[in-house]
């Protein structure tokens, strides 16, 4: 008879399970852990904000705890968990729970695996914390060879340790619509109201090509601190009638379904996300060359780049594809391939390999 033998439990660390790309990840890495067995995965969340994903992830039958209080307590309470649920392995996701999966794991002999997802400063007291915690890690998983190369220029770290896995995407919930679209043209994009996205290069750019295209209609899906602004640049813009400001939704699938052509207005990223599900529903990507968005789009395959705020740019490769059915569709199916290249199974692979190798080496 076989000896059952237990799968390793890993905990998997992180800030908020809000919808965010990295949250959305931690899901799709569960869900492959379980199935496959080898690693059991233990969710610790930094805070009381666990919605959508907490939910979704205790369904999979994931534990999850919710360590809230202040920072003192909250890197106490971590430090004992990870005791008392016998893990032997953290990952951190994200620069916050960097610095506490570091502080809690010090004098331990568990292998410590931090993580580098998009390219942006934190800020002295996190950049220095990020700094000893990428320092004391076993390996720092980057989304991109772009994040990877910022880790490397920005803290410091070694590049023999940092390690590449992409974002996966799923593909069985994003894939193209069954009816091909009759009709205005649409174009979407869904992010942020926040400068890092920058929402009015959108609504700037959708005003210039309406001029060119004028049943063409457009579609912004998120929240945030811009809302205000952003309506009111619509306005200005005369964009009211054609231009629908979403809000969050929690049914961006069949939204993009409607669309024709995908927007990425970016200031910087780490693997847009995004992207991927855009190009998973068979849309053909125009995006800003921020993070690892370029090594995603293979321009004059399935989309193009243009450099951050480059408006004029945007609205003339948008005009090409919108003036040109048989080019969109053609980028669009190329698109739908690339995506599949990003499918979960190959990050779940990844993740496991990196997780053995650690593991193997302590």
């Amino acid at each position: 008879t076989g000896r059952h033998v237990e799968a390793a439990r890993v905990a998997l660390v992180i800030g908020q399970l809000t919808a965010g790309g990295a949250e959305g990840q931690v899901a799709v890495l569960c869900r492959g852990l379980r199935a496959s067995g080898r690693f059991a995965p233990i969710v610790y969340c930094l805070s009381e904000r666990t919605e959508p994903y907490g939910p979704e992830l205790e369904a999979l039958g994931v534990p999850l705890r919710v360590i809230g209080g202040s920072r003192l307590s909250r890197l106490r309470r971590l430090r004992r968990s990870l005791a008392a649920d016998g893990v032997i392995l953290v990952h951190a996701w994200l620069f916050i729970a960097n610095a506490y999966a570091w502080a809690a794991n010090v004098g331990t002999r568990r292998p410590l695996l931090t993580s580098a997802r998009n390219c942006k400063r934190q800020g002295r007291w996190l950049g220095l914390l990020n700094r000893r915690a990428f320092a004391a890690s076993d390996a720092i998983v980057a989304n991109s060879r772009e994040v990877a190369s910022y880790i490397e220029r920005t803290y410091g770290a070694t590049r023999e340790r940092i390690e590449v896995v992409y974002n996966a995407i799923d593909t069985s919930r994003f894939h193209p619509p069954t009816e091909p679209h009759d009709g205005a043209p649409c174009v979407a994009m869904v992010g942020r109201l926040v400068p890092q996205k920058n929402p009015l290069l959108f609504v700037a750019a959708a005003a210039a090509v309406r001029r060119q295209v004028p049943s063409v209609r457009f579609l912004l899906v998120g929240d945030g601190s811009l809302r205000a602004q952003v309506e009111a640049a619509v306005d200005a813009n005369g964009l009211r009638d054609c231009c629908t400001v979403a809000g969050e939704r929690h049914d961006v699938p069949e939204l993009l379904r409607q669309a024709d052509l995908f927007w990425l207005t970016s200031e910087w990223e780490g693997l847009p996300n995004v992207v991927l599900e855009a190009m998973a529903t068979g849309l053909p990507v125009v995006a800003t060359d921020v993070g690892g968005a370029g090594e995603i789009i293979r321009p004059e395959r399935d989309g193009y780049l243009v450099r951050a705020g480059d408006r004029n740019a945007l609205v003339a490769h948008s005009l090409t594809l919108l003036t040109d059915g048989d080019r969109r569709r053609r980028f669009g199916r190329a698109a739908r391939e690339r995506a599949e290249e990003f499918g979960p199974s190959q990050m779940v692979a990844a993740m496991e390999r990196l997780y053995a190798r650690m593991l193997q080496r302590r």
